[in-house]
């Protein structure tokens, strides 16, 4: 027999996942309209190329679906969107597209990667990006934006942290302060970005494995300790670095919390060329980065004869479930069913009347549910009710029928009283607005 497990590291969406489902992705919408941004969608097929020209090798080598179609085309199923709204906003700007554009979109995603907890090879990914725009105010909106979700999904200040670095200055920092050559510096970014997931000892090991002397070590674990203070104290800044420090200017006029410079943020994607930034879950003992983002200025430049300028970021909905998990903020969901019209069993005359009742209900746009076994018991339709945790629930038997009316018991209070039928629209006035 086959299994009844899905695939490793995929999963099935029952119907009580899809409340949470579609209450995270009913507040991402929400949230991003308010801000003025527009959905789009993009394939779930893209040639291999797109992803091989950028993504970065890890990402490339070990983590994309890919295979040959039956014309022999190389193609990948996306593990990602950047490069594929790239090359969508590359396209509408050769037509003349109103900028900036900002889009967002809602979409799933696969990497073949080892599924643990808060990290799957499905997932499913809010994608927010801005295109035309050069100025650090929109980077700022990407933050506030940020902000604005975390409000919406009831979280506090205190429970996450965003961490900001810039690409630029870091190869700047590279230049000044290690003094490492142009071979050894997208390594050592990359040894950079993987500091945390491996010991002190380890990480030495790899940085002399580049070529470095031990003095530069040392420069390196020095300058991996540096505080915005500390960029704001550095002479002759150049002009791209100083970006970072124009956006914290910005993000303490704007009020936001919980958002600090941190020189070990990187973004492992080879696209990033300027302010990046990480968001980390502050659970205790947790810790785990949730989703980032940041500026990647050259990335069109792969469709369109010149370079436009783009930042974005891109929130999951794993690592955020997880993040609501641990903080007690999921909602207590209700049934999307109202009611459940009951029938009166072995009552062929009752049962029209329930038929009745419901496409009643239905054409007034409450969802409710007939029970379909014309033969079942009452106290099993009623107990049916329970488990599924619907609101209310609707009989009619022979004594409703002679009566012309609905006996209405309430699931909640466990209150029933008896209504007419012709008071039914003062039932369906009552009842609370449907649930997500």
């Amino acid at each position: 027999m086959l299994s009844v497990d899905s695939y490793k590291g995929v999963r099935d969406f029952f119907p009580e996942d899809i409340k949470l489902r579609n209450y995270i992705f009913s507040t991402w919408r929400k949230v991003c309209e308010s801000f003025g941004f527009e959905e789009y969608d993009g394939p779930f097929l893209e040639p291999f190329e797109l992803f091989a020209s950028k993504s970065g090798e890890e990402l490339v080598n070990q983590q994309l679906y890919s295979f040959e179609d039956r014309a022999n085309r190389k193609v990948a199923i996306r593990p990602e969107m950047t490069p594929t709204v790239s090359r969508m906003a590359a396209k509408k700007m050769q037509e003349g597209y109103p900028i900036p554009i900002k889009w967002f979109s809602i979409a799933n995603f696969y990497r073949y990667e080892k599924p643990q907890k808060g990290r799957g090879r499905e997932f499913y990914q809010l994608n927010v990006d801005i295109f035309g725009e050069n100025s650090v105010e929109a980077d700022l909106e990407n933050l506030l934006l940020n902000n604005a979700l975390m409000k919406a999904f009831n979280a506090k200040p205190e429970m996450y942290k965003i961490r900001v670095n810039n690409r630029y200055l870091l190869n700047y920092l590279f230049d000044e302060v290690v003094k490492a050559s142009e071979e050894q510096k997208l390594p050592l970014a990359k040894a950079i970005d993987t500091k945390e997931k491996v010991s002190d000892e380890d990480f030495n090991k790899v940085l002399l494995k580049l070529n470095f002397s031990q003095a530069q070590v040392a420069k390196i674990i020095e300058l991996l300790t540096y505080k915005i203070e500390d960029i704001k104290s550095l002479k002759n800044l150049p002009e791209q670095p100083k970006q970072l420090l124009k956006l914290f200017e910005l993000i303490e006029k704007a009020g936001l919390k919980s958002i600090v410079f941190d020189p070990t943020i990187v973004r492992g994607l080879d696209y990033y060329d300027g302010n990046v930034f990480e968001q980390f879950d502050m659970t205790p003992g947790n810790n785990r980065s949730m989703f980032g983002g940041g500026r990647y200025d050259g990335l069109i430049s792969l469709f369109i004869n010149k370079k436009v300028p783009a930042v974005g970021f891109a929130q999951g909905d794993i690592t955020l479930t997880q993040f609501l998990k641990d903080w007690n903020l999921i909602p207590n969901f209700t049934s999307s069913i109202n009611v459940l019209v009951t029938v009166f069993p072995n009552n062929p005359n009752c049962y029209l009347k329930s038929l009745e009742l419901a496409q009643k209900l239905r054409g007034e746009n409450i969802t409710s549910e007939l029970f379909l076994d014309p033969k079942a018991e009452l106290n099993k339709q009623i107990k049916y009710a329970d488990k599924k945790k619907i609101p209310f629930v609707l009989i009619i038997g022979p004594d409703e029928l002679a009566k012309n009316s609905i006996t209405v018991k309430n699931m909640l209070s466990g209150a029933q009283n008896t209504t007419s039928t012709k008071d039914i629209r003062n039932f369906i006035n009552s009842l609370p607005p449907k649930s997500l």
